[in-house]
């Protein structure tokens, strides 16, 4: 079950990973040398009240100074970024476009965290070949400490228990026990002293063994990061609610639920006040309020479509909910402990509520995130509003996220991006009028014009509005371009109106891309997402037809060079189009793409464990959307059946795993191309040193076989 991030909005061979020594054997040794300090100092200042404002940007080294005089309302950003384009050397327009490193490269620097008192700001950086933590002083302005993340593991969040305390959730995937089997993902809680060296896994349960102990931590999750008590978080591990001490790695348990117990919620003191079970196999879900040694049943639900705990409600009366309960969209409700009904807290007419924000240093919800074509967040709280219209107003045009804030509220993290902007990160000082860079995810995008996104819709050949979104290249050219498709990965997961790294990518090759929000796709509301239910192959399949036909009908792009790719179920939808619409693609790309549906399914659904999303674990969950492992119409859905009706060349991309889609996927579906007498090409992109080398090895895998594939007809 997904949830928010507190403070922030809610995609193995782990002992070797980890053994690397330490205090007791329980610590991990975080070092890295420290280079460029320059970049990390690097600020803009902009005015949300009156008067005269300089601002100064250092970019690297180099120094750009700009004025401007603010108008007696709230100076919005605008004005920074247009000075900034004029001194900035900017991009000729017949410049070529950056190279594959530049889109392919990771976001050199992510996940910021403000710690509570504003001291310390943490992040993620990845412009060196080990990622590494950065923990940087804003008083002293000068980097604290440097610490690189253990060998194959990815940084999944970051968030300040206290002011000395930060902690660092982990992720290994390892590769499966065979070439052509289904990889798995681990995850591992860290805490880290800003001053200090190291890092101590939480909980540490002093086992006789470290693998054993490393084990014990692999299966605990977070509750609340933070709590009034000093130096103390609240985890689970199974069945089990534990109070985990930050300095020690010493846990307490507080609370023994049973085998289906699957969360609890707490108050802010780290109390439970609530224990949520499921039954993955029979569908059965309950909550109950607990109260000292006290327990009542406050809801149950038997058909097998379990609301989302997300939190408490400020007061702690009570718990928050995201549900349909019958209407058209997911809602946010507050059940009350006392067991009385449900009350609606929060809802959009035209979205799916699909989030939520949590305070850090009370673990209250305090705000929704609306997730429709267009995305927007709703606070509870109206201080809160009024910050995020504040910010809004500051930055015309982008999408802005508060990522956190200090405890007296003065400071506050914000995200801001927009589909032709990539993110950066601010610090944000009310008092002052002062907004600080602290971080940019592509920096070395800074001046160079981007495609611009469309939100559009189509007519379904039912006559169903299908959103979309559509990209097109930002030179304009003297004929039609090219087309991309690119549905998402997952069948009911969706794309946002955000900076994507892919699309800009094609974009700057000259591409138009259309991201087709098909039914299946979640955010525009039960009825939408629940009509792609055992549609793989047909009603799914034939809304991203038709939106392929649609922007031909309207002469936006040049029919005769059309190629689909995707991931995942992306994959899936590109091998299908290519044997189902043969007529349609020019070329088609599949990068771990599901090609047999009936494989699939016999293959051994995830066990359920704490940390692993319930719903999409269960055998049922998956059969209710792609069919019975029995189905006949299962082979008549499957690419691999219908390879002789593909007429198109083939791309086929795999790795060294995926937690969901087996390698036998991929390997087979070439397999049967190539006996067929197919074109067919087959990358094997685990051998890459890095993440970013592996993306930039598929990038350019991507473009070669684009201009191979989508060369005018006249000039093959």
């Amino acid at each position: 079950m997904k949830r928010s991030s507190e403070g922030s909005l809610n995609s193995r061979n782990l002992v070797s990973a980890l053994g690397c020594g330490g205090q007791e054997k329980r610590a991990l040794k975080l070092i890295a040398p420290l280079k460029n300090i320059m970049r990390y100092n690097r600020q803009a200042e902009f005015s949300l009240g009156h008067g005269a404002v300089v601002g100064t940007k250092f970019d690297s080294g180099s120094l750009s100074r700009l004025r401007w005089v603010s108008s007696p309302a709230c100076l919005r950003l605008r004005e920074l970024l247009v000075v900034t384009c004029l001194v900035a050397a900017g991009q000729p327009t017949n410049a070529a476009p950056p190279p594959a490193e530049v889109f392919g490269a990771l976001p050199a620097e992510t996940q910021p965290s403000l710690s509570p008192d504003s001291h310390w700001i943490a992040w993620l950086d990845e412009t060196e070949s080990k990622p590494h933590i950065v923990v940087f002083d804003l008083e002293a302005r000068r980097i604290q400490r440097v610490g690189a993340l253990p060998q194959q593991m990815s940084l999944r969040s970051l968030q300040w228990s206290d002011n000395e305390t930060l902690l660092a959730t982990v992720s290994a995937v390892g590769a499966p026990k065979v070439a052509t089997g289904r990889a798995t993902a681990s995850f591992i809680t860290l805490a880290m002293n800003p001053t200090g060296e190291g890092a101590l896994m939480l909980p540490s349960f002093k086992a006789s063994s470290r693998r054993a102990d490393i084990i014990s931590a692999i299966h605990a999750g977070m509750v609340r990061a933070s709590t009034t008590k000093p130096h103390t978080i609240i985890m689970f591990s199974g069945p089990s609610l534990l109070e985990v001490d930050t300095n020690t790695g010493d846990s307490e348990r507080i609370k023994l639920g049973n085998e289906h117990t699957v969360y609890w919620a707490v108050d802010r003191d780290g109390k439970p006040v609530a224990r949520e079970d499921w039954d993955w196999k029979t569908g059965s879900y309950r909550l109950y309020a607990l109260k000292g040694e006290g327990i009542k049943e406050i809801l149950r639900n038997d058909d097998k479509h379990a609301p989302t705990l997300m939190g408490v409600l400020p007061d702690d009366s009570g718990l928050v909910l995201l549900a349909n309960n019958g209407h058209a969209h997911q809602c946010a409700w507050a059940l009350p402990l006392d067991g009385s009904a449900q009350k609606l807290l929060a809802e959009d007419p035209d979205a799916d509520i699909t989030a939520t924000y949590t305070d850090p240093y009370t673990g209250a919800v305090v705000g929704f995130y609306e997730s429709g074509t267009k995305t927007s967040i709703q606070w509870l709280d109206p201080a809160a509003q009024h910050r995020q219209d504040v910010l809004q107003r500051s930055f015309p045009k982008q999408q802005v996220e508060v990522y956190g804030w200090s405890r007296d509220g003065n400071k506050t993290l914000a995200r801001v991006q927009s589909p032709s902007s990539p993110p950066i990160y601010y610090l944000i000082d009310f008092q002052t009028h002062r907004a600080d860079i602290a971080a940019e995810e592509y920096p070395q995008l800074a001046g160079v014009k981007l495609a611009e996104l469309k939100e559009i819709s189509y007519k379904a050949r039912d006559g169903t509005d299908i959103p979309a979104y559509l990209t097109v290249p930002s030179e304009a050219a003297s004929e039609l371009p090219p087309l991309v498709v690119l549905p998402h990965e997952g069948p009911n997961q969706r794309d946002y109106p955000t900076f994507d790294w892919l699309v800009q990518f094609l974009a700057s090759r000259s591409y138009a891309v259309l991201q087709p929000q098909f039914r299946g796709s979640s955010g525009f509301g039960e009825a939408f997402e629940k009509a792609g239910y055992r549609q793989w192959g047909g009603r799914m399949q034939d809304d991203v037809t038709d939106g392929v036909r649609a922007m031909i009908d309207q002469k936006l792009v040049d029919p005769r060079r059309v190629c689909i790719m995707g991931w995942g179920y992306g994959g899936y939808v590109a091998l299908a189009g290519a044997a189902f619409t043969p007529d349609l693609y020019a070329c088609a790309i599949s990068v771990s793409g599901i090609s047999d549906l009936r494989a699939l399914l016999e293959e051994t659904v995830p066990q359920s464990t704490a940390l692993v999303d319930m719903h999409s674990a269960s055998m049922s969950a998956w059969t209710e959307r792609i069919g019975a492992p029995g189905d006949s119409a299962l082979d008549r859905k499957s690419p691999i059946h219908s390879v002789a009706s593909i007429k198109a060349p083939i791309l086929i991309v795999y790795g060294r795993g995926d937690s969901v889609v087996p390698n036998a996927q991929s390997l087979k579906m070439e397999e049967a191309l190539r006996t067929a007498g197919k074109q067919v090409s087959l990358i094997n992109v685990s051998g890459g040193v890095s993440p970013a080398a592996i993306r930039v090895q598929m990038l350019r895998a991507f473009d070669d076989f684009l201009r191979d594939s989508l060369q005018k007809p006249e000039a093959r």
